[in-house]
């Protein structure tokens, strides 16, 4: 849950200047088709981005002293973003955003499915890919057909991107703390059930336990406690050699092997619980509740991963679409 996501003054001013046994066949780490529009299902951004990158062999797990009290679970009929995927069909709709993640005030022209809105919550998320271009929106509103507002808007690339922002010049990929695109490491219903998880998830920590500053691929962090365990950007994993605990859901079984072999970034901070997003327009209550109960028996098995190897991102991705959306 967010109260603000404009970006932070300094970093503003700096702009300005996701069944136990053998995984399923139809799970693949192969790159993208070869076209330029974006099938919801398809595992999002390059095949190099550290989403799509598995923790090395020899990365080397310390694990995190998580309080009796923490809580776990998902985040999906609020704080979440529904997904839509734009046709030549849906109606050309002028949103206004103000100066946010590296990106002038604007008023932004892009084609959004007629019953898109913001999600249930302060923060009104929205993700809108159109083409190869991933949009994504802070507490957007829908005014009418054709006019809405948002609080904040960045976008990037996604089939080539790495979904990740630029540091300098300072450009986000999408709205979340991190800067990084908020489709990045969500549980998108499409793709899971197509097969494994075959990239890196995201978690938003609990407040509590999040560090200032930021780390890795993030180009921004909210964290604000001194003693907390974990800094934004960093990714959390399961131990490859832990056993599954026995009566997980399916995607709670999905969403255990891939913590242990792609792990987790954490990209926000959230209050009193730590929890993945789920696509708002998409799975169903028992489904969701499920996932709840599972995520509360594994997430305490989450260690941060070291010596993760990660090179940096290019921005030209982000770059490119920032001048094409200016």
């Amino acid at each position: 849950m967010r109260t603000t996501r404009a970006l932070p003054l300094p970093a503003l001013a700096l702009a300005i200047a996701t069944s136990v046994g053998q995984p399923s066949a139809m799970a693949s780490d192969a790159s993208h088709p070869l076209h330029d529009t974006f099938v919801l299902g398809e595992r999002p951004f390059a095949p190099s981005s550290s989403w799509n990158t598995p923790i090395p062999p020899n990365a080397i797990l310390e694990p995190l002293d998580w309080p009796s009290t923490a809580r776990f679970g998902v985040a999906w009929s609020s704080y979440s973003p529904a997904v839509y995927v734009a046709s030549d069909s849906d109606p050309i709709v002028s949103v206004e955003h103000p100066t946010s993640w590296g990106r002038p005030a604007n008023i932004l022209k892009i084609r959004i499915p007629i019953n898109a809105d913001g999600a249930p919550g302060t923060d009104g998320e929205l993700l809108v890919i159109d083409g190869d271009a991933v949009h994504n929106f802070w507490q957007f509103r829908r005014l009418d057909a054709e006019t809405a507002t948002a609080q904040s808007y960045a976008t990037t690339n996604v089939i080539t991107g790495s979904g990740w922002g630029c540091p300098s010049p300072f450009v986000g990929a999408g709205i979340v703390a991190t800067g990084s695109s908020q489709l990045a490491g969500l549980l998108v219903e499409a793709e899971t059930n197509r097969g494994e998880i075959a990239h890196a998830l995201q978690i938003s920590i609990d407040a509590r336990f999040a560090k200032p500053g930021h780390s890795d691929e993030a180009i921004n962090g909210d964290g604000r406690n001194s003693n907390g365990m974990i800094q934004e950007g960093q990714r959390l994993a399961i131990p490859a050699q832990e056993t599954m605990p026995t009566g997980l859901s399916p995607l709670g079984q999905k969403v255990f092997r891939a913590y242990q072999k792609y792990g987790a970034y954490v990209v926000d901070i959230a209050e009193n619980v730590t929890h993945l997003r789920a696509q708002a327009n998409a799975y169903d209550q028992p489904t969701i509740s499920a996932l709840q109960r599972d995520l509360a028996r594994v997430s305490p098995s989450l260690q941060r991963v070291r010596n993760d190897q990660i090179s940096p991102s290019s921005c030209s991705d982000v770059n490119r679409l920032h001048q094409d959306h200016r």
